[in-house]
């Protein structure tokens, strides 16, 4: 069952690193980004280029700790390991969780 779970965080991961890509080539809002449809942004572009990065960042520790999550899984046991990911996985969690905040309160 925990597998299912790995397979969903490592995807997460991936599809936010694509769709960041992509919304940084196109210079169009993805509501995965914003939680809603387009709506009035006063800076789309500033709040892309504000974003950008930490939405790489919270894409690779995503797909980083699906894979491990599922080789510890299936694989071996990594304990020390997955310890030490998932504090840092809650941590990158919150620091974008507070960045969103940020870009919206500056940028909307």
């Amino acid at each position: 069952m925990l597998v299912l779970f790995d397979v969903i965080i490592f995807i997460y991961g991936i599809y936010t690193i694509y769709s960041s890509v992509n919304m940084k080539r196109t210079g169009q809002l993805n509501s995965w980004f914003t939680g809603t449809a387009n709506t009035s942004i006063r800076d789309a572009r500033g709040y892309i280029d504000y974003m950008y990065g930490r939405t790489i960042v919270m894409g690779a520790m995503a797909a980083l700790y699906g894979a491990a999550a599922f080789i510890n899984d299936y694989v071996t046991p990594l304990t020390g390991v997955m310890r030490a990911l998932v504090l840092l996985f809650l941590t990158v969690c919150i620091w974008f969780y507070f960045s969103v905040n940020r870009a919206k309160q500056k940028f909307w």
